[in-house]
């Protein structure tokens, strides 16, 4: 790779480019000696210039990816973004893999935790990544898919109508052009824009409720909720917070219930995913949720996992 190329990507980029020791298939021997089960899924096509199949080693007891491998023809970074996906899969079950979001995976990416690893112009190649090892995953559990997981908006992307509007309310997308940096969207082809239009438009309002939601909680002292909006509002103030490092991290947390006791409020908790395995759900993790929930609701809140 040229020396500007190296500079436009930054050094772990193209570092992954130059020596993509994950590309390949994995061999029916190598199978054998592991154990496991070759399980592959294929993504994309030469219509959208990203061909992608995902070869994983699977332990069927435990739905485990063991070994990921890929097969790959499309932009540079694509590479260097499927090598990392490849790295992390290790041992992640396919609930864990589930979670697996668009920051989580850029982030891997940077030499500097303040810089982009890409150019915003490929940013789809994290996309693209992330939805191909997330529709392997339905596949291999046999999850039947729903009409917006199965239908494909434009010709110009092998993303779905479920896809392009998880990443527009994931990154919160206002414009067509933006769009099409993560998705490739109505590119080459505006015949969708119509359409990927309504959805932008549909995500700003469902913004703006929350956000209407967000006010009116905020409005009413949490002590003067109801049970049932506390949780709500609890929910609320974790989003806004710490979950997005949650599931960065492959976990997440459920609201179970509010109670008051003894002018305390316990707030009751359920660890999600790598979150439930975690060494530090029972410490620091615990102790970064209660503190942002002191302070956002009450400093009589109380978190208690179960």
């Amino acid at each position: 790779m040229d020396l500007d190329k190296k500079n436009e990507y930054g050094i772990k980029v193209a570092m992954f480019i130059e020596n993509p020791k994950y590309m390949g298939t994995i061999s029916e021997d190598e199978a054998r000696e592991l154990g496991v089960k070759v399980y592959s899924y294929s993504y994309g096509g030469k219509e959208f210039d990203y061909t992608l199949t995902l070869h994983w080693a699977i332990n069927t007891q435990e739905d485990t990816v063991v070994l990921a491998r890929y097969s790959y023809e499309g932009i540079m970074s694509g590479i260097a973004v499927n090598h990392m996906m490849a790295l992390i899969l290790s041992n992640k079950t396919m609930a864990q893999i589930e979670t697996i979001n668009y920051p989580a995976l850029e982030k891997l990416l940077r030499d500097n935790p303040n810089i982009p690893a890409l150019p915003q112009k490929e940013n789809f190649t994290v996309v693209y990544a992330i939805d191909a090892a997330k529709l392997a995953v339905k596949s291999y559990i046999k999850r039947a898919l729903s009409h917006e997981e199965s239908t494909h908006p434009c010709t110009t992307t092998p993303m779905s109508i479920a896809s392009i509007k998880q990443i527009i309310a994931e990154q919160n997308i206002q414009t067509l052009e933006r769009l099409a940096q993560f998705t490739q969207a109505g590119k080459e082809n505006d015949s969708c824009n119509e359409t990927l239009l309504r959805y932008i438009e549909e995500n700003k309002a469902l913004e703006k409720e929350k956000e209407e939601a967000e006010k009116v909680l905020n409005a009413v002292p949490f002590k003067e909720l109801s049970p049932e909006h506390q949780v709500i509002a609890v929910d609320t103030a974790i989003d806004n917070t710490v979950r997005q490092f949650l599931v960065m991290d492959g976990g997440d947390i459920d609201i179970l219930s509010v109670k008051e006791k003894d002018g305390m409020f316990d707030v009751y908790i359920s660890y999600l995913g790598a979150c439930s395995s975690c060494e530090s759900s029972g410490s620091g993790t615990l102790m970064a949720i209660e503190n942002a929930l002191k302070d956002k609701l009450d400093p009589n809140i109380r978190v208690i996992p179960i």
